[in-house]
């Protein structure tokens, strides 16, 4: 049985970082790599007719970029394509709708300041809006430092539905690289205090709440996948963007709890977090 790709979208600076991750991946997991440069299709100049010289142009620089991976990649194997449409996230999108559910893209972000840190782009807002399939966010830089090979998967977890989805695509994500599980979840630093009873307890009793939480979550998963629980406390969106490559190789991130399902869609939380995360960062679609 044929797997489903890892498609690289390749373009602009942030092009070395995303080969950088996706090859690893497909390496390590198996999985075909799909190189994907999007240029612009045809754009109507006049009644009837499109500007077959502009189209051309764009065609070729398309091809340029890909020369320029497939160098960069070597004598790894690899697909190579170039694929006209009206903008990036819809190319990259209908590639994925093609590829099937299992499909991931992997996207990179716009430079931030010289620190390695996600900050999505104009394509990966786009994108990360409805795609068919699991969008991987990688940081600014992360060619200098890459994970290789990928030895801990974090999830982010909380007990509902949409934590609960991509605590099992990170199971399988895991399991593919060969990777533990880290399972992690953040005790908000609300700064709510009871108006009865003993602060300190509410809070104690918050913590064990937290705790019995992610050992039941763990309880669940198979018993042959490597897996620990942490548990931190702070501030939910900072808490996980300042988790750094020492802790994991990549935060797994489930999507907003209503839409369609199926499809990537950023809730609070993670839209905050690819602000400024410092690991690669998955997004996966509502179970």
């Amino acid at each position: 049985m044929t797997r489903a790709p890892l498609i690289a979208a390749y373009k602009g600076a942030a092009g070395p970082d995303v080969l950088a991750f996706a090859r690893i991946w497909s390496r390590t997991g198996g999985r075909p790599l799909h190189v994907v440069t999007v240029y612009p299709g045809q754009a109507p100049v006049g009644m009837g007719r499109t500007d077959a010289e502009w189209v051309a142009d764009n065609r070729e620089q398309a091809h340029a970029l890909l020369a320029e991976a497939r160098e960069s990649l070597g004598d790894g194997p690899a697909e190579y394509r170039a694929v006209a449409s009206e903008s990036a996230s819809h190319g990259l999108h209908d590639v994925m709708e093609a590829a099937g559910p299992e499909a991931m893209v992997v996207v990179g972000s716009r430079k931030t300041r010289g620190v390695r840190r996600t900050a999505p782009g104009s394509t990966a807002d786009r994108l990360l809006q409805g795609a068919p399939g699991p969008v991987v966010i990688v940081p600014w830089d992360y060619e200098e430092h890459p994970a290789d090979p990928v030895r801990k998967v974090a999830v982010a977890y909380v007990d509902t539905p949409d934590a609960r989805s991509a605590l099992q695509a990170a199971v399988g994500m895991a399991a593919e690289l060969g990777a533990e599980l880290q399972v992690i979840s953040v005790l908000p630093d609300t700064r709510v205090r009871p108006s009865l009873g003993e602060p300190a307890r509410f809070g104690r009793d918050q913590w064990a709440g937290f705790q019995e939480s992610l050992n039941a979550a763990v309880g669940t998963l198979p018993a042959d996948l490597v897996t620990s629980v942490r548990l931190l406390e702070g501030p939910v969106v900072d808490t996980l963007a300042d988790l750094r490559p020492e802790d994991a190789d990549l935060l797994v991130c489930g999507s907003r709890g209503y839409g369609p399902a199926r499809r990537v869609l950023l809730g609070g939380v993670s839209s905050r977090l690819l602000r400024h995360a410092r690991l690669p960062v998955v997004i996966v679609p509502r179970g």
